[in-house]
């Protein structure tokens, strides 16, 4: 795909009464360029930047997405840790409510959720940058747009290369596998994956990319969903290979095709964590 040179990131303007009634004070969030971004606090939608970055993609040369920063972002110069999201079939499109409905992260953020958690390994609070990009038409990004995109971020805010994460449910799911079977070098940049309710990926001969380059796997799915048996064949191939860091299948019993409602919600611990604390117990 020829990659397009365009200005990385644009901010569009779009905005909810909530997100500019509750905007923070001009000192925290007024203007401030940060690298080549230029961020304003009018310039939301579900407490999210609305941005346009580039795919490198030929027929569709950018994407439209969500962006959180964490609170503190504009007062300090830390890195932060990254998760990216990637979106079933039913939040493609050009609608960017879309990704605000339902049981997304962003839906989640959207009403009131700041993406932070403690690690379990060395007890420190982090707070997550979160990015969700839209793909406009059918099944979602994959490997070659999301290394752009990646690539983009990492030029753009600060993100923590050690703790990048990745997730995607339902067609994202497949857009997940995708970027850890199709291209090493981006696959050897997660830290950790969770995968929740995925369809299958296309070159599953290479999921043990995912033991090769040591990367944590969650794969969260119900025994009621069509690709189940998918995800317990993934799973079992990642495990055959003894890899330093064994995949996880979290089984939902009697719940079909919506394995993320659980999984990005904070609140829900199963074994005592919840999916951002396991996110931060591993960095490479």
């Amino acid at each position: 795909m020829k990659k397009t040179n365009y200005i990385l990131i644009i901010l569009l303007l779009f905005s909810c009464t909530k997100d500019v009634n509750n905007k923070p004070p001009d000192t925290t969030l007024s203007a401030v360029q940060v690298s080549n971004v230029m961020i304003n606090p009018d310039l939301k939608l579900g407490r999210q930047y609305i941005i346009t970055l580039p795919t490198g993609d030929y027929s569709y040369p950018v994407s439209q997405a969500l962006l959180w920063l964490p609170t503190n972002y504009l007062t300090t110069t830390k890195k932060y840790p990254l998760i990216m999201n990637l979106y079933g079939q039913g939040q493609c499109g050009t609608d960017l409510n879309q990704l605000i409905d339902g049981h997304t992260m962003s839906a989640r953020i959207a009403k009131g959720f700041n993406p932070k958690a403690k690690n379990p390994v060395d007890g420190k609070t982090y707070q997550f940058i979160v990015f969700s990009p839209q793909c406009p038409v059918h099944w979602g990004w994959s490997a070659p747009q999301m290394k752009v995109m990646l690539q983009v971020l990492e030029d753009s805010f600060r993100v923590d290369t050690k703790r990048i994460y990745l997730t995607g449910f339902s067609g994202g799911g497949w857009g997940l596998w995708s970027c850890v079977t199709d291209d090493t070098t981006l696959c050897s940049q997660f830290a950790a994956i969770s995968p929740m309710s995925a369809s299958p990926g296309d070159h599953p001969d290479k999921i043990t990319n995912i033991d090769k380059y040591g990367i944590a796997c969650w794969n969260m799915c119900g025994d009621f969903d069509a690709d189940y048996s998918i995800a317990v064949n993934y799973t079992d191939t990642i495990n055959a290979h003894n890899p330093p860091i064994p995949a996880k299948l979290e089984t939902l019993y009697g719940l079909g095709h919506y394995a993320w409602a659980y999984g990005y919600n904070p609140t829900w611990r199963p074994e005592g964590k919840n999916l951002y604390e396991w996110f931060l117990q591993y960095h490479k």
